[in-house]
């Protein structure tokens, strides 16, 4: 069962808390994969390119059903003619512009993965990633494998099939049943290999996870990655007022913030896990880039 429940952030934090609700109902995407994606589509508006996020597909992945996911929000925004205008909307309400550096610090550690001779790419809990698409002119012979709760994911090949017209040859999806499938099996089914450098790409999902969770991941990567396979993740710290606490908007939505890392940062705890750590940065977002060890 390594790494199972690492995958899987919302169903994770569900079972841990021995809830009976459902963070996410059948048929649909989670709200946060949803929130995520707005604030994507919102910032690929600004005419600055420096601070734009590159993610222009977000917003076709954002259709009347997923906005009304979000009835609290003004989802016309995503509509709005320019930048200003869509931020009038949702001011400080969606994450736009700590997103954007997000989504260019991941691309750019995707990239150099990439350049230093990565040739497969696991995106961890997929959700509304685009980059298998985005990126599939740019990164020809490249593998994406993207894993996820067999639902979603599901509900992600339609979207997919209804944005671009078919499923990108370049990207595999892989279903992971929570209570019965192996990580390693699965992505083996979809073509993955040991011995082949890897990108693990583990963007907005640390902070849903228990902290076992955490390092079943790091383990995995440490464990069944080819040396110099890099993961990038984005977290946030233990004393963050949303960690734990049942009245944040995350624990609301079903979706409940779960762990942080020490003061310090993730870069001493990823350490004392086995792996390298190319880049610990503390500034819009935490971002750690982690590398299996040469």
């Amino acid at each position: 069962m390594t790494a199972l429940r690492s995958l899987f952030p919302v169903f994770a934090a569900v079972v841990v808390l021995g809830s009976a609700a459902h963070a996410v109902e059948p048929g649909l995407p989670s709200r946060t994969a949803v929130w995520a994606a707005a604030a994507r589509a919102v910032g690929a508006k600004n005419p600055d390119r420096a601070q734009r996020n590159p993610d222009y597909l977000a917003i076709r992945f954002l259709g009347p059903r997923e906005r009304a996911l979000l009835p609290d929000y003004d989802m016309a925004a995503l509509d709005a003619p320019s930048f200003d205008e869509a931020m009038k909307r949702v001011g400080v309400h969606l994450p736009v512009r700590s997103h954007a550096y997000r989504t260019i610090a991941f691309d750019r550690a995707l990239l150099d993965a990439v350049h230093a001779g990565a040739t497969q790419v696991v995106i961890l809990g997929a959700g509304f990633d685009s980059r298998g698409y985005r990126f599939a002119h740019q990164l020809r012979g490249v593998r994406f494998m993207e894993v996820d709760y067999p639902p979603t994911q599901e509900y992600k090949k339609r979207r997919v099939e209804e944005i671009l017209g078919a499923l990108p040859p370049a990207v595999s999806y892989v279903p992971m049943d929570l209570t019965r499938d192996d990580l390693l099996t699965q992505l083996a089914k979809a073509g993955y290999s040991e011995r082949q450098r890897t990108f693990f790409l583990w963007e907005g999902v640390v902070f849903y996870l228990p902290e076992d969770a955490v390092k079943d991941t790091l383990h995995f990567v440490r464990d069944h990655a080819a040396r110099g396979s890099r993961l990038a993740f984005n977290y946030t710290y233990a004393r963050d007022r949303n960690v734990n606490n049942p009245d944040s908007l995350y624990a609301r939505w079903g979706e409940p913030w779960l762990f942080g890392f020490p003061d310090d940062g993730a870069g001493p705890y990823v350490r004392r896990e086995g792996l390298d750590v190319l880049s610990d940065t503390h500034t819009v977002q935490n971002i750690c880039v982690a590398v299996v060890r040469d």
